[in-house]
């Protein structure tokens, strides 16, 4: 039998509502050869998970996911195989964090100018240790009632151009490769056909992207095989995971992407390349 990994996973670190005690658990009962953590914006879940490991467990792979914006439009970019210790890279995840808790704060202001009664306590309730993001608004205002669906916030209140919703001070694309790969890091397009991402991969090439995301559950058959037609073409690499958050119809359940250990064959061949022409 073909041995699976998963490469793309989040926990309660970040917007995921599974513990990364509770995530090894799932890998564990899945069998799979290895896996990745790649919480948005920090470090921390992995970091966790480590601690966790016991003799005989999968192989724990470096992961992040970076949120990105440029003109064009948001996107992500997963990290993997990075220095954790990396003075630059904790860095700007230690700016970034401090940006994000200050966008929070503002749309708590903006609810509250709307009649909306909660509270930024409320929200640092409701992240726990994670960077703060739209959905612990979201979970905030379901808590105490002001929506009646964690959804709702979304469509009536912090979604994209909804009357409480502020933008993120993202990285730009440039900003996250160049971060990645000064931390040794290979950098991969996260889900390339949600959001028109796919649209913007010769510009990535251009920055210096290793590779793009062709197994995904948001992904249908066709959809993966001209993902792997374009990694081909531009000489990426291409990976795979299930996005795994937690919540119901969100993304796939851990192990649920048929992902080859020799994905994470190729991600070392791509880091050893890179570090052998640096």
């Amino acid at each position: 039998m073909t041995q699976r990994i998963d490469l793309h996973l989040h926990t309660t670190c970040s917007d995921g509502l599974r513990t990364p005690s509770e995530i090894l658990e799932e890998v564990r009962s899945r069998k799979l050869a290895a896996f990745a953590i790649t919480d948005h914006d920090t470090i921390d879940g992995f970091l966790e998970t480590g601690e966790l490991l016991k003799e005989g467990d999968p192989e724990l792979i470096a992961g992040l996911e970076l949120s990105c914006s440029a003109e064009k439009g948001d996107l992500h970019l997963l990290a993997y195989l990075f220095d954790p210790d990396n003075a630059r890279l904790l860095e700007a995840l230690n700016d970034f964090q401090e940006k994000r808790n200050q966008r929070g704060r503002t749309m708590v202001q903006r609810l509250n100018d709307m009649g909306i009664t909660i509270t930024y306590d409320d929200v640092l309730q409701a992240a726990g240790s994670a960077p703060i993001g739209r959905p612990h608004v979201a979970e905030a205002m379901h808590r105490r009632k002001a929506v009646a669906t964690y959804d709702d916030a979304f469509r009536q209140y912090i979604g994209d151009r909804k009357p409480a919703y502020v933008p993120k001070a993202n990285f730009t694309p440039a900003e996250a490769i160049d971060l990645i790969h000064a931390a040794g890091g290979v950098a991969v397009l996260a889900h390339p056909m949600v959001g028109g991402a796919v649209d913007r991969i010769e510009e990535l090439v251009a920055l210096g992207i290793d590779g793009i995301e062709a197994l995904h559950p948001d992904h249908k058959q066709h959809q993966v095989a001209n993902l792997k037609e374009i990694a081909a073409r531009f000489r990426l690499i291409w990976t795979g995971g299930s996005d795994f958050h937690g919540r119901g119809g969100r993304c796939g359940s851990v192990g649920s992407e048929a992902v080859p250990i020799d994905c994470l064959q190729q991600l070392r061949l791509r880091s050893s390349q890179k570090r052998g022409s640096d």
